[in-house]
């Protein structure tokens, strides 16, 4: 019987976890790129889809030390073919993202991203021969939404263009193929069970890309959506979940079928001394204690905290404000929160602030306050029986909790027993009503600032200041700055439960 005439082993959104932890404790987990192998003969190729050198505690820590991440080497060693370029590569600058490119011995394909100061060594397509003789099409391309992110000193001198008709012209310049393969660092915008429009935005087309271009297969990723075995327009589709928790093995048959399987990763990696003297002087880093709270600041289920607060968010708002000098801040929490504990560790921050993120100031009416709150609010979903849930846009074609924004320095009700859009019954400013026409500086990371999240209506406001520091480095400077830092008891909104059906 012959094999498979294609292996491909893909990883995407591994976001800089290297070891098998989350970084929350000390405890093993099934997690890391380090704890991956992939076996390989001249038929196999191994690829990543970006969103690779920044995201974790062990990335931000080689970023504020000055240290390379030792992402390239692990990736080499595990013999990468391919890679393009995910939205949070470009977080830390052209140079930087330069030098990890230059270091891997994969090459990146991302047809969509021109440097015209040749830093970067990106080529939009090539056609790669196995050893079989199987001539393998290879297109890569990113969600252009990295224009709306990220910050401009990170793009001077590139160009994100459009990801379709970029692929449609590195296909049209490729060379004869037998099988091509989209490597795509965006996600689905359509359930592919029914057809349901998931996602009315561009920020994600991958059925788009499948119905107009001839991909045989296309492997995905930005969602950190955990897929196998999709199918789209006679298209294989898969994407990984992120922080190197799984991948994806796709197979070729002699029948020219794909076949695609999640896989799971081990808990333990065998690290060289270098990697293991990394993770120790990370590990003193990450626990060393910067400041303390009157009170220990723990998560709750999403809902609950969205129906009542959280004094993690409230602690943020706090340190924004202090930071900025705005009238009002806003800020959300990740899918992910640790927590902290009443003596607070660097661990606690890094792994609960977790978004490489730096503050804007915008300059808000009243009328953009309440259609902020009103967003907000449709966070919460009701059934037939009143009873409130998560609304699924917040939940499908990815988890995005952190679109829902706690407010402080106003106070207002939410009230859903009224439908989606009139919501706010009640916005307060120093115990006052707030006029439409009132103007306000409001605080917020720059990510939100870009009208991210379906809050598009930001993007009109005037910026008023940038503070191009860190967040998480907000948090820890106000920790040290402080003996004790006072937690107050949340009390900014109240949701006024829809009434109980009979």
């Amino acid at each position: 019987m012959r094999g498979d005439l294609l292996t491909i082993y893909f990883t995407s959104d591994t976001h800089g976890y290297l070891y098998p932890t989350h970084f929350r404790d000390l405890k093993p987990q099934p997690m890391g790129l380090l704890s991956m192998r992939f076996p390989k003969d001249e038929n196999t190729l191994v690829i990543d889809g970006g969103d690779t050198i920044q995201g974790s505690p062990l990335t931000y820590f080689c970023h504020i030390s000055g240290i390379e991440p030792p992402v390239a080497p692990a990736m080499n060693d595990r013999g990468y073919d391919y890679v393009t370029l995910g939205n949070h590569d470009f977080n830390y600058g052209p140079e930087n993202l330069g030098r990890y490119l230059h270091s891997l011995n994969a090459r990146c394909l991302c047809a969509n991203v021109q440097d015209a100061e040749g830093r970067l060594p990106v080529t939009p397509a090539t056609v790669h021969t196995l050893g079989n003789g199987l001539r393998i099409g290879l297109v890569g391309i990113v969600t252009d939404w990295v224009n709306r992110w990220e910050k401009k000193a990170n793009l001077v001198g590139l160009t994100v263009s459009d990801p379709l008709e970029a692929a449609r012209a590195a296909i049209a310049a490729l060379p004869p193929y037998d099988v091509l393969v989209g490597i795509y660092h965006g996600g689905i915008e359509k359930d592919l069970t029914t057809g349901r429009v998931l996602s009315d935005t561009d920020e994600n087309i991958a059925c788009r890309l499948c119905e107009e271009l001839p991909f045989d297969l296309l492997l995905t990723g930005h969602q950190h959506i955990a897929l196998a075995e999709g199918q789209w327009h006679g298209v294989h589709l898969v994407q990984t979940p992120c922080n190197a928790t799984h991948y994806v093995r796709v197979t070729l048959d002699e029948n020219r079928q794909f076949h695609s399987e999640l896989c799971s990763v081990s808990d333990h990696a065998d690290l060289t001394e270098e990697e293991q003297q990394l993770m120790n002087r990370l590990n003193d880093w990450l626990d060393h204690p910067v400041g303390r709270l009157s009170r220990p600041l723990w998560p709750q289920d999403h809902l609950t905290m969205a129906l009542r607060g959280t004094p993690i968010a409230d602690f943020f708002n706090q340190v924004q404000l202090a930071a900025s000098g705005a009238d009002i801040s806003c800020a959300a929490l990740a899918n992910s929160v640790r927590g902290f504990d009443s003596s607070v560790t660097v661990r606690d921050v890094v792994a609960s602030y977790v978004y490489s993120n730096t503050l804007v100031v915008l300059e808000v009416t009243g009328r953009i306050l309440r259609q902020a709150l009103e967003q907000c609010a449709s966070y919460f979903d009701v059934d037939e029986e009143n009873r409130v849930r998560i609304h699924p846009h917040f939940l499908e074609p990815k988890e995005a909790h952190y679109n829902y924004d706690y407010f402080a320095g106003i106070t207002y009700t939410i009230d859903l027993n009224r439908p989606v859009g009139s919501r706010i019954t009640a916005l307060l400013r120093q115990r006052r009503p707030v006029e439409m026409g009132e103007t306000f500086t409001l605080c917020m990371c720059d990510y939100r600032a870009t009208g991210a999240g379906d809050f598009d209506f930001y993007r009109s406001c005037r910026r008023v200041k940038e503070i191009q520091t860190d967040i998480s480095e907000l948090i820890l400077d106000y920790l040290r700055s402080h003996d004790t830092i006072q937690i107050r008891e949340n009390a900014a909104y109240r949701v006024i439960l829809p009434t109980p059906s009979r």
